[in-house]
């Protein structure tokens, strides 16, 4: 018989896995495609506003890096859209 302790193992594992908890964006490649992670934030002009966002793109939003400054990136999106973001929550395609 298996111990409660050995059972619980595999669990954690597999949440841990599944939750998005990394906020360490991926290298910056300008030109590079990448995808969110989490619903995130957009801005409309540059990321150091004292606000919220002007809007929240969804998870598994596809884009394209146009420029990126430590915290803010510039992102061009599939429907040929600009804007800014704080990679926090990205990964690379």
């Amino acid at each position: 018989m298996r111990s409660r302790s050995s059972l619980l193992v595999p669990v954690f594992a597999i949440a841990a896995v599944a939750c998005d908890k990394s906020t360490t964006p991926p290298d910056a490649d300008v030109g590079g495609t990448y995808r969110l992670t989490r619903e995130t934030p957009f801005f409309d002009s540059g990321c150091e506003q004292d606000r919220l966002g002007d809007g929240k793109l969804p998870s598994k939003t596809r884009f394209t890096l146009v420029a990126a400054r430590p915290g803010c990136w510039t992102i061009k999106l599939d429907d040929e859209d600009e804007t800014y973001i704080v990679p926090t929550h990205v990964r690379a395609e």
